[in-house]
């Protein structure tokens, strides 16, 4: 598919979702408000914070299992048949089914927004999604005005529940448009498992993080008591029924008329001037601000012109300020956070603000307004303070992760003034402050020089600190390391380090085998491994073998290939490598088929077992099984077999199944033949047959070698 037809299929579906999320607002409030007084709404909206934790753990399982692709699909089509029965049943029992719409478009389409977020970000390339989000976005907000518009119209012209097929259809055009995507976009195979991060944990180790949860607690449960007085006062205001539901409808659309005009005009300027914190800080300032002037002039339309400056400012200055938030935040910690703080403490602000609501109602209504207003001015103040202090907090943190190499920024891409000052700060050299001290100053030291110039963060500098290091000494190294990451130095740092890899090897094998480490540095320091000299070098690198990324236990078994043919009388044990290699070929078929590297190969690599036909085609995770094979098995048999499996000649291929079964173990033979040859059973040859077939196939090198030049890639 070309990225235009794929970007054409993401507007149209972002639009038809918003239409759905707007449209779907105006018949839940109306619906709700028609069959119950206002004084349930605390208790519903309770319950559908719960429910939706409850979607949200189960979906993120689904997803995990068959990815966003599959699932987010299914969900809108199983949303719009729920539609679709609402339709049907709605008459016959009012009461039950408006509450069955309330927690179906607060808890399922709220997950489905997020499902349809996760599709895009595996549909496009980080570099196409920069350019194409937020054009996605304006479509999605003109699809929600649409949708706002479209269902005050039909509720003008038809009974009000007629409105649910709009539903329907938004959801159902939704759920077709991802499959048509799905079908024609590029496949991108799923991460593997990560070893879990406990989100307490996070939070204990940075602090920052559960700053932003406390902003996003204080807002959401100040936007529940505004959005109380705002819903009970439109009940008693305008009545019930086609009236309640046409002024939601045009309620909702003029907001999202306005958070566009906010989004275009006003987030720039505001991010580029006053920075994240800043930018953040409006919303609980406007809110607090609202809360005040209510208490002075507590009517309706107060309330209804407070939850609109909410609703704008919501969906503008703060959404754009939150999601920068998480910039310098590890990718790790981020999957285990954003989830949490994003539903978990986002709900619980719903469930914190009702319950609140329903203490009021419950205590009594002499000072009911004043008391939440009250309530809602303290927490739109703590908002404040909290969001005042997130910029030096996100400067410090993000000047640790660019010095790290941990994040990659374009001062030219960057628009929010407390990132690009964090920025300029670099350049210096000085990453922690300085002590003040009253010792003289010291003399010159070279290798404090080298340091210093290592970690600039000038790839100019960087590059010629390099050419002056011969023999890097274990201090030297230790930065070295760090700047494996670093894609643009990537390649003259390993240089340097193989000058030398016999004195570090300890503290390259701690590099390789920490999972807390880079991913971008540990797929790379096999590479350095390989040219050590010592059985603990070996050792190292089979520990790699059970790192959870594939590239980095792939680097690691082409290292150990290279460190036996180049010093054979370092001899690697069998066990781990066929228990390695057992652990390979367990793997689902999908995963195991679509693996992919992320660095570059070396084309001159004299160890590799690919020619030149076969750089593209060979399959990656047989590749990796075999490099294993090699270093506890006489590496030219295995390296024809190898390639063998890559020809269509059945008479080979049958070599290579009797030489292998007469040297591998039953465990490894038959699980290399599902995989291989699914449905085949392959049973030991004798001693006879399989020397005859080792000695045909070492014989059969030169016509491989023209068969597999003549098989087409792909």
């Amino acid at each position: 598919m070309s990225n235009s037809r794929l970007t054409f299929f993401a507007m149209l579906g972002a639009g038809l979702m918003l239409a759905h999320q707007v449209s779907g607002k105006a018949v839940r409030d109306s619906f709700f408000l028609t069959n119950y007084p206002a004084s349930d709404l605390p208790k519903a909206v309770i319950s559908a914070a719960a429910l939706s934790v409850i979607l949200v753990l189960l979906f993120a399982r689904l997803i995990g299992r068959y990815g966003p692709s599959l699932i987010v699909p299914a969900g809108f089509l199983s949303s719009s048949l729920l539609h679709l029965a609402e339709y049907f049943f709605f008459e016959n029992s009012p009461r039950g089914w408006a509450l069955v719409i309330y927690f179906h478009i607060i808890a399922l389409s709220s997950v489905l927004l997020s499902g349809f977020w996760s599709v895009m970000t595996e549909a496009f390339d980080p570099r196409a999604a920069k350019q194409t989000f937020g054009q996605i976005t304006a479509v999605g907000t003109l699809g929600g005005i649409t949708g706002g518009i479209l269902v005050e119209r039909v509720a003008a012209v038809f009974p009000a529940s007629s409105v649910l097929l709009l539903l329907v259809f938004f959801h159902l055009s939704c759920s077709i448009v991802l499959v048509l995507l799905r079908s024609a976009s590029p496949r991108i195979a799923p991460p593997r498992p990560e070893a879990p991060v406990w989100p307490v944990a996070t939070f204990k180790r940075a602090p920052y993080l559960l700053m932003i949860a406390l902003v996003v607690l204080a807002g959401t449960s100040s936007a529940a008591i505004l959005d109380y007085l705002f819903k009970a006062g439109a009940g008693a205001f305008l009545g019930t029924g086609t009236q309640l539901l046409r002024f939601f409808a045009i309620f909702y659309t003029s907001t999202q008329i306005i958070t566009f005009a906010a989004q275009t005009f006003l987030v720039p300027k505001a991010l580029q001037q006053m920075g994240i914190g800043r930018t953040i800080s409006v919303l609980p300032f406007a809110v607090g601000a609202g809360s005040l002037c209510s208490l002075l002039i507590p009517v309706f339309p107060t309330f209804a012109l407070i939850r609109s400056l909410e609703f704008v400012l919501r969906g503008s200055l703060y959404r754009s300020g939150y999601e920068l938030l998480f910039t310098p935040v590890p990718p790790r910690e981020k999957r285990a956070a954003k989830t949490l703080i994003d539903v978990a403490f986002d709900r619980a602000g719903d469930a914190l603000g009702s319950a609140v609501v329903q203490l009021f109602l419950w205590v009594g209504a002499s000072y009911l307004t004043s008391g939440l207003l009250g309530i809602a001015l303290v927490l739109a103040a703590a908002g404040v303070w909290i969001s005042l202090r997130l910029d030096r907090s996100y400067s410090e943190l993000i000047e640790q992760r660019l010095v790290d190499r941990a994040v990659e920024l374009d001062l030219a891409e960057v628009k929010d003034s407390t990132t690009r000052s964090a920025m300029v700060r670099l350049p210096s050299g000085v990453t922690i402050p300085e002590r003040r001290s009253t010792m003289p100053p010291r003399a010159v030291d070279a290798t404090l020089d080298t340091l210093r110039e290592l970690r600039s963060g000038d790839a100019k500098r960087t590059l010629a600190a390099l050419k002056g290091i011969e023999r890097p000494a274990p201090v030297v190294a230790a930065q070295l390391l760090r700047l494996l990451a670093w894609d643009e130095v990537s390649e003259p740092v390993q240089e340097v380090l193989q000058r030398n890899p016999d004195n570090i090897t300890g503290l390259l094998i701690d590099h390789l085998v920490n999972q807390n480490v880079q991913f971008g540095i540990r797929r790379r320091v096999p590479r350095i491994l390989r040219n050590c000299n010592s059985l603990l070098a070996v050792q190292g690198l089979i520990a790699g073998l059970s790192d959870e990324r594939f590239e980095v236990r792939f680097q690691c078994s082409r290292a150990l290939d290279a460190l036996v043919m180049r010093r054979p009388e370092l001899k690697v044990p069998s066990g781990p490598v066929f228990a390695a290699v057992q652990r390979e070929l367990r793997v689902a078929r999908p995963i195991w088929n679509s693996r992919r590297l992320i660095d570059k190969r070396s084309e001159t690599d004299p160890n590799s077992f690919l020619d030149e036909v076969l750089r593209e085609r060979a399959n990656k995770s047989l590749e990796h099984v075999f490099s294993l094979f090699a270093t506890v098995l006489p590496r030219d048999p295995v390296k024809i077999a190898f390639r063998v499996l890559h020809t269509e000649d059945r008479a080979l291929r049958g070599l290579a199944a009797e030489y292998l079964d007469s040297v591998l173990p039953a465990n490894i033979r038959e699980l290399l033949w599902a995989v291989v040859e699914p449905g085949t059973v392959n049973r030991p040859a004798g001693q006879e047959a399989a020397q005859e077939a080792l000695e045909k196939l070492l014989k059969s090198h030169e016509s491989l070698m023209i068969m597999i030049d003549k098989k087409p890639a792909g």
